[in-house]
């Protein structure tokens, strides 16, 4: 019975630390802060000694690499990899990925200028605007931190806060209609809208 208390405990710590990193999100004012924001807050609410973003490479509008105007530590802390290749890490899944074995394919995920001694890996799917952009990752020494069939839910939840927060970001706000037919600015002070 104290062994399920005892996890019970465990699991609200941590359902905790991932709500106190959601929160943080809304008071990055932009898509490079936000990705900052996440990294540091993992690394003091988890001790995750490797965290990083792996961006997919597009062309056109939705090359977010252009449109995100990283600041020069952020650049140390991104890989960029092409789609194709970073389907093939992923398996054609859009699910987190978890291993801690043959970890070799994982390696295309670093940063250019990063190596990392890994024995276990969490590959987090991000999305923006329903493109698949690319994934929040991270690592551990130990090869029990992360393993294949455990539970991503909380990871999960982060990276769609963290997706919906870039989203809001980078994507302009939409005008909606009146009944009248001329549009209205919903993120004006007239309008009852608050910004994030």
């Amino acid at each position: 019975m104290s062994d399920i208390l005892d996890t019970l405990k465990k699991n609200e710590e941590i359902a905790r630390k991932f709500l106190k990193v959601e929160l943080v999100l809304n008071l990055a004012n932009t898509p490079s802060k936000l990705l900052e924001t996440v990294l540091r807050e993992l690394e003091t609410e988890f001790n995750i000694p490797y965290r990083w973003f792996t961006l997919v490479q597009h062309t056109g509008k939705n090359d977010l690499v252009a449109r995100l105007a990283m600041t020069e530590s952020l650049k140390e802390q991104v890989g960029i990899l092409d789609e194709a290749s970073f389907l093939e890490i992923l398996s054609g899944n859009t699910a987190t990925v978890l291993a801690n074995d043959n970890l070799r394919p994982f390696y295309k995920l670093f940063p250019k200028t990063r190596k990392y001694f890994l024995k276990s890996i969490a590959v987090v799917p991000l999305f923006l605007d329903g493109v698949l952009i690319g994934s929040l990752n991270l690592g551990d020494a130990s090869p029990e931190r992360y393993y294949p069939g455990m539970d991503t839910s909380l990871l999960q939840q982060l990276a769609g806060k963290v997706s919906e927060r870039l989203e809001r970001l980078l994507i302009p706000p939409r005008k909606k209609s009146d009944r009248s037919g001329s549009s209205l600015d919903c993120t004006s002070p007239d309008s009852g809208a608050s910004e994030s």
